[in-house]
């Protein structure tokens, strides 16, 4: 697909807003009418997060943000109705709150494997959205290399070749890379969206909010001189 504009997107694998922001982007793109390329990159809500770990998901964060769980409780409650509409399904009580770092180098993975530039945001795209799915429907811990080489698999990636990348650490930087760019911009949290380099948008915003941000922006891009 040709493309009028660019949404890059920053996103973490644990992040559940990031999911139902995907679902509402698309549908903003399809309410502006717009050719849209959207390409996601890296960001990591939390870095030291472990490889494995038998703590809920609802008792991480309570713990660490010193919250009560009926809030908790309550926040996953509003997140899984919204979701709902999108035809996602959360469940709480299987995340396994672990790193998401060699989870963001198969992103990377993934988009190797495209032949162009837009074809690979479109390859990263659907990885995140399997990675989501994983993470958050499934229970898997997607901080193991054996789950994340059988999930390229699925997605019709050489597994040899794969499992390569991740040990090797191939794609390590690419990941490093999209976490400063976030930290050079100001980005502090996720969703956050870069829309054709003119509007930056924070959070899981409405899709009517996503097509006006598009439109808007297409608008000021065509009032600019051609050099």
């Amino acid at each position: 697909m040709e493309h009028e504009i660019v949404v890059h997107a920053w996103a973490d694998v644990a992040c559940p807003w990031c999911w139902l922001g995907k679902r509402r982007l698309e549908k903003g793109i399809a309410l502006s009418g717009a050719k849209v390329a959207v390409e996601y990159h890296s960001y990591q809500l939390r870095a030291d997060a472990p490889a494995s770990t038998n703590e809920t998901l609802a008792k991480h964060l309570a713990n660490s943000h010193a919250i009560p769980l009926t809030e908790v409780s309550a926040s996953f409650a509003k997140i899984t109705e919204l979701g709902a509409e999108y035809g996602i399904s959360y469940d709480w009580n299987a995340v396994q709150p672990v790193n998401t770092f060699l989870a963001h180098q198969l992103i990377y993975a993934a988009k190797a494997t495209g032949q162009n530039s837009e074809e690979a945001a479109v390859k990263g795209g659907e990885m995140f959205e399997r990675l989501w799915k994983a993470y958050f429907s499934e229970g898997a811990n997607i901080a193991d290399s054996d789950t994340l080489i059988d999930i390229a698999e699925e997605l019709g990636m050489d597994r040899e070749h794969t499992e390569a990348e991740l040990e090797s650490g191939e794609h390590a930087d690419s990941v490093r890379a999209d976490i400063r760019d976030a930290a050079r911009i100001n980005i502090t949290g996720v969703p956050f969206y870069v829309i054709g380099g003119k509007l930056g948008v924070s959070g899981c915003q409405t899709a009517e909010i996503f097509a006006d941000g598009i439109k808007q922006a297409l608008t000021q891009m065509r009032a600019e001189p051609q050099l």
